[in-house]
């Protein structure tokens, strides 16, 4: 039996899209963690931030991530960028095959610059700062470590392809 297949990474680095390719290419489900959190809320993220707080959002967090991680292992989930935060997340993570996908800074920076993006940060300083803090956490919970950058998400999804199956 196989583990799920959690893609963690900051926001940007192209985790949604990179699990709905790497989930086709291996026959299995597609969770987006941060869609979940949403349906199961009734409100988007910005909006569970604007109206609660980051604590309750993740707090929610936590939670969906033990609900999908509970349902079965023929799973690929995209967590939030934010879900390593978490010492109970990193812990659940473990038990699962987990990838992170590293990005650049400056491409990140530029994919995140639209309204509805809760945490993306006013200055890019702040952005880096973030980043910077998220990074070793990243890379403590990983199984394996891609780096996206200047690569299509065929080259990304096909490299975690042949780690699954080496």
């Amino acid at each position: 039996m196989s583990l799920p297949v959690t893609l963690v990474g900051y926001m940007g680095s192209g985790k949604t899209t990179v699990g709905r390719l790497l989930a086709r290419r291996l026959g299995r489900g597609f969770v987006d963690l941060d869609r979940e959190v949403e349906r199961s809320a009734g409100m988007t993220i910005p909006e569970i931030f604007e109206r609660f707080g980051e604590g309750c959002f993740r707090d929610l967090e936590h939670a969906t991530l033990l609900k999908v991680l509970s349902r079965g292992h023929d799973t690929v989930v995209a967590c939030g960028g934010g879900v390593i935060l978490r010492a109970e997340n990193r812990q659940a993570l473990s038990r699962t095959q987990t990838v992170f996908l590293r990005e650049d800074l400056d491409v990140l920076y530029r994919r995140t610059r639209r309204p509805g993006r809760p945490l993306r940060a006013a200055t890019k300083e702040e952005f880096a700062r973030r980043y910077a803090d998220r990074e070793p956490l990243y890379e403590r919970v990983a199984d394996l470590t891609v780096e996206v950058d200047g690569r299509t998400t065929e080259e990304v999804a096909e490299e975690v392809v042949r780690w699954l199956h080496a």
